[in-house]
């Protein structure tokens, strides 16, 4: 007995050293990937204090195993090799190791493809994710029982002299290169054939560090016991404890610095899946912030005081932790009604009985031609751009399309929306989508798909429309993009349904959606910039502004040219590195948020608007273009956004004002909560009404200087966010 408890101390002292070889690589990773990085040993400290408690445990969980499995001796490569080898059975022995790699393989792609599926499909989450584990359990039996009763039945034909340990050899590497292979050859989306899942690995944004740190310190407690077995246990019991002292100080001081405790919850791999959790346990009055371990709470004892919390102005109290009461702030109205006879005046100046094309690009970034990029990615964009009004600072609503597109097309915040907590959102009838409204108005309503959840029952995309067209979508469901693309196609259905001449007929509102510059990025014959990954999101960019073009040259062409608006946006933009990170979603960055926005009215001289916009008045703006009036606002049926109707025609006298944008990345399976509060030059980063970091974006475009530190202007916009943020008609979701 003592014998197998020294072996779990050594694994459990072998985990432990391990762990501090994966906090040092994490404070190397934060400080090579941050604009304001914390000091080196700070982070290692506070790093490998957060992750001792996984490395313990993972010492001992592997340590208990290795008895069990091993019960007579701590294994090593030698024993392993004899272990594998019994005197009899050696036929079997040896093809069920060669075949056992090839059958985790295929469980792999077995599971991972009924994932996928489910993934996709409209059942709620916790059907979805039941259905998935069950179906991975009965693969996995199914696959288990095919291998041993194969390696029964065959067992008499191997050669005795084949030892099983080649055969494992043999298996190992054959599997490694079938994986291999899978990876290098499958589509990030995972498209394509059965193997092809695996090339979500290849993914730039997919971060496989954690599980890489987990591996090495799980092979590390595995091999530990036999390479230390001439250590003394004490000696082996103090490596392996000492670092809870690194623990307490990381839940008391050692994350007091707030850069470095953001830092440990978002750029360290490791430490940011277990801080959280230690956090939440360690939160005393369950108010979902702790006194420890940076979660900031000033008071642990009372749930109403708290960095989230509402500091009531003028009590006495600091119940937001900000270190002072909150004086009492009143906003300034959104945007002042409009005069029935200016906004009157203002539609007399657009074409009567308009149609409106609403063409929304994926993953669509605010730095085209017409902002200043020197490439050619949009000249047929820019061309637009030059007789339209030109919204240069507009912003969507979120940083990933299901929380962001559907919120724009509704008219309301994301937090304001009935929107569920899938990964694909599917929003219920409480929300009203614009082309609801206007169908319901007699007018016309088309949509022109060539992506599923766009038109997938359910989903309330497809909510409103009199005709969907989405011949241009692949036959099969993809959860990401692909290497497939499909912007002709999409172009090809549009122009033809344009062209139908039940259109003349009455005015009509279409929405078309472009996928492709989504990843994965293609390099498309003439639109070559080069091969790295911004090169080819580019290739793409100027690949699906060529079709865009073809479209905006058939409305140009057609008789009814004269009565056809425009619009141009996209559902959000796409990172390649400003701030450490790669694709989109999760945080609120200006290259995430910031995207085009470009109206294009007949008879509307062209024009820029410097103020900031947000995609929520996209639908009060549509609204007014169809001269359809606003509703009711009573219960569910409102609006949030305004209309920019007196920005595009500004009549004599008018001056676009600054209005505050709100971006908000709801939480979800697959993300934590991020909002960005944007009044004047100051933006605002918060999770869960904490703030995470504030920015001057006139005079740090590019957000690298957090000011938060500077206590009276945090004061101030983090009153103002918490007005705005109190007035939302927010819609509280669980997970589930």
């Amino acid at each position: 007995m003592a014998e197998k408890l020294s072996r779990v101390v050594a694994a459990s002292s072998g985990a432990a050293v391990a762990g501090g070889v994966a906090a040092f690589l994490e404070a190397r990773w934060v400080r090579a990937g941050q604009a304001e990085p914390p000091e080196l040993v700070s982070a290692f400290l506070a790093a490998a204090g957060v992750t001792w408690p996984v490395a313990l445990a993972v010492g001992v969980g592997v340590g208990v195993a290795s008895v069990f499995l091993h019960p007579s001796a701590a294994p090593s490569f030698g024993r392993l090799s004899r272990a594998l080898d019994p005197a009899e059975g050696r036929g079997e022995r040896a093809l069920l190791c060669f075949f056992a790699p090839l059958l985790a393989v295929g469980w792999l792609v077995v599971a991972a493809r009924l994932g996928l599926a489910f993934l996709a499909s409209p059942l709620a989450a916790k059907p979805s994710a039941a259905a998935g584990v069950l179906g991975s359990a009965l693969a996995l039996l199914a696959l288990y029982a095919l291998v041993l009763g194969g390696a029964r039945l065959l067992s008499g034909r191997v050669p005795v002299s084949l030892r099983p340990t080649w055969a494992l050899g043999a298996g190992v590497g054959l599997a490694a290169l079938l994986f291999g292979y899978a990876v290098v050859t499958g589509t990030t989306s995972g498209a394509g054939g059965t193997l092809a899942i695996f090339g979500v690995l290849k993914r730039d944004e997919l971060d496989l560090r954690a599980p890489g740190l987990l591996a090495l310190i799980a092979a590390a407690a595995y091999l530990a016991p036999a390479a230390l077995r001439r250590v003394p246990v004490p000696a082996l019991a103090a490596v392996a404890v000492l670092p809870a002292l690194l623990l307490v100080r990381a839940a008391g001081g050692g994350l007091a610095d707030r850069k470095l405790a953001l830092a440990a919850e978002r750029a360290m791999p490791l430490t940011k899946l277990v801080v959280g959790r230690l956090r939440k346990l360690t939160d005393a009055d369950k108010d979902g912030f702790s006194a420890r371990f940076g979660g900031g709470d000033c008071d642990d004892r009372n749930p109403k005081v708290n960095p989230g919390a509402e500091d009531l102005p003028g009590n006495g109290l600091d119940e937001d932790c900000s270190g002072r009461d909150s004086e009492a702030v009143k906003l300034e109205p959104a945007e002042p009604a409009v005069p029935t006879d200016l906004r009157q005046a203002a539609l007399a100046k657009i074409p009567e009985k308009l149609n409106v094309v609403v063409i929304s690009i994926d993953t669509l970034r605010f730095d085209l031609g017409y902002m200043g990029n020197p490439r050619p990615v949009s000249p047929k964009i820019d061309a637009l751009a030059q007789r339209s009004v030109v919204f240069e600072k507009a912003y969507a609503l979120a940083s990933y399309t299901s929380k962001s597109l559907a919120p724009a097309l509704i008219g309301k915040y994301p937090n304001e929306t009935h929107r569920g907590w899938a990964h694909f959102n599917r929003f219920g009838k409480n929300d009203t989508f614009v082309a609801e409204r206007l169908q319901k108005a007699g007018i016309r309503t088309l949509s022109v798909q060539g992506y599923w959840y766009f038109f997938q029952e359910g989903a309330g995309f497809e909510r409103g429309f009199d005709l969907i067209d989405s011949s241009a979508a692949p036959k099969n469901v993809q959860v990401e993009g692909d290497r497939s693309y499909n912007s002709e196609k999409l172009s090809d259905a549009a122009i033809a349904l344009f062209g139908k001449p039940e259109q003349a007929e009455k005015p009509f509102f279409m929405w078309v959606h472009y996928v492709d510059p989504h990843a994965e990025y293609v390099k498309h014959e003439g639109f070559d910039f080069g091969g790295t990954g911004r090169d080819l999101y580019d290739s793409e960019v100027a690949y699906v502004d060529h079709h865009v073009g073809r479209l905006l040259e058939a409305i140009a062409a057609s008789p009814a040219k004269d009565r056809t608006a425009i619009v141009i946006t996209s559902d959000h933009g796409e990172a390649f590195g400003e701030h450490g990170m790669l694709r989109h979603g999760f945080e609120v960055w200006e290259e995430l948020i910031r995207v085009p926005l470009i109206v294009y009215v007949p008879g509307l001289p062209p024009r820029r608007v410097s103020a900031r916009r947000g995609a929520v008045d996209l639908v009060p703006t549509v609204l007014d273009l169809h001269r359809q009036p606003a509703p009711s606002g009573e219960g569910t049926d409102f609006l949030s956004g305004s209309s920019l109707l007196l920005d595009l025609v500004q009549p004599a006298g008018y001056e676009p004002k600054p209005r505050i944008v709100f971006s908000h990345m709801t939480a979800g399976p697959n993300n934590a909560d991020r909002q960005a509060f944007i009044d004047g030059p100051n933006k605002l980063i918060v999770s869960d009404g904490r703030p995470l970091g504030l920015y001057d974006l006139e005079q740090d475009p590019a957000e690298k200087k957090d000011l938060l530190d500077d206590a009276a202007l945090k004061e101030k916009v983090m009153g103002r966010y918490r007005a705005f943020f109190k007035g939302l008609r927010e819609v509280k979701v669980k997970p589930q």
